[in-house]
């Protein structure tokens, strides 16, 4: 994704963020320190120097879906030890969310290692996208 399509998108998620009573604070920490949504104060905050900066978006998307999920405590995006219950879902709620974009900014992909690539969206996300672009072919 070139840089301006990626800030754009970035812009779109916040946006989307703040237009469903949710704040951010966007912070450069260690770029191994995971993003992190908190219910109760309806606030996440996203490390902008994650380690691999393509997937910075699909971390904003993934964190957005555990407050519209309304999941319980701190939610790790990165937490591959412990995954938990909540973790999938946000997953699917973010890809969802950057594949609506894709559709309103008339991408048009018919492939979805081509979409996910495109994203930055983690290869662990392949069969959850398969699955999107049967269920809401464009």
């Amino acid at each position: 994704m070139i840089n301006n399509s990626k800030n754009d998108l970035i812009t779109y998620l916040l946006n989307y963020a703040m237009k469903h009573g949710f704040s951010y604070t966007l912070v450069k920490a260690d770029p191994r320190n995971p993003s992190v949504s908190f219910k109760d104060s309806k606030r996440m905050f996203i490390n902008t120097n994650w380690i691999n900066k393509d997937e910075i978006p699909f971390t904003i998307a993934h964190e957005i879906g555990h407050l519209m999920l309304g999941d319980q405590g701190i939610m790790y995006f990165s937490s591959f030890a412990g995954q938990n219950s909540e973790e999938k879902p946000a997953d699917d709620f973010g890809l969802k969310l950057i594949y609506d974009y894709s559709c309103k900014m008339g991408d048009g992909f018919t492939e979805p290692i081509d979409f996910i690539q495109n994203y930055g969206i983690p290869h662990r996300m392949l069969n959850s996208a398969i699955k999107l672009f049967k269920e809401c072919p464009e």
